[in-house]
């Protein structure tokens, strides 16, 4: 991690805030869990259900198979794709900020616009003439961590900022 600039503090960085967003990703494993029961336990489990506790509606062997077998290739794909769209979208952030591909802005916060803590809308502000919007609940990379909820943007705060497109990758905040 480059140190701050004089007279600043370093408030994220990407090269060392990590992958965060592996849970979303995470998330899927518990729908893949439930897909392998389906398709691997419960066929055995359900031949042990006395008739008497079996209500509603029965679905045909055929269904109740290809129903498990679909609902585990969903999850197996949702959980794939998950992770590659952020994991890609990360590393590509971090592979530009190495090798220098990032613009950079200076200078005080206009326009701000806080997030309230509800969420909605997004938080923005602009530095220079650049424009950046962010919200807590968006799965990216970048910084998006709202004043609402902690995050170290305020109206006429001098900050530092490198970013990629509309990523912020570098966030320095006076002192």
């Amino acid at each position: 991690m480059t140190p701050a600039a004089p007279g600043y503090e370093v408030a994220f960085d990407i090269t060392s805030a990590g992958y965060r967003q592996w849970t979303f990703a995470a998330h899927g494993l518990f729908f893949l869990l439930i897909g392998v029961v389906l398709v691997f336990v419960w066929p055995t489990v359900e031949s042990r259900i006395p008739p008497f506790l079996r209500r509603g509606p029965r679905w045909t062997p055929v269904l109740q198979r290809g129903f498990a077998w679909l609902f585990l290739g969903f999850a197996a794909l949702w959980t794939t794709l998950a992770f590659a769209g952020t994991y890609f979208e990360y590393a590509s952030l971090v592979r530009a900020v190495r090798f220098g591909r990032v613009q950079h802005v200076e200078g005080p916060v206009e326009h701000f616009i806080p997030m309230p803590p509800d969420g909605h809308p997004r938080e923005s502000f602009t530095v220079e003439g650049k424009y950046f919007s962010y919200s807590d609940y968006d799965v990216i990379a970048g910084f998006n961590n709202a004043a609402s909820h902690g995050g170290p943007m305020r109206a006429g705060r001098r900050v530092r900022i490198d970013y990629v497109k509309d990523t912020i990758v570098r966030l320095e905040v006076a002192k």
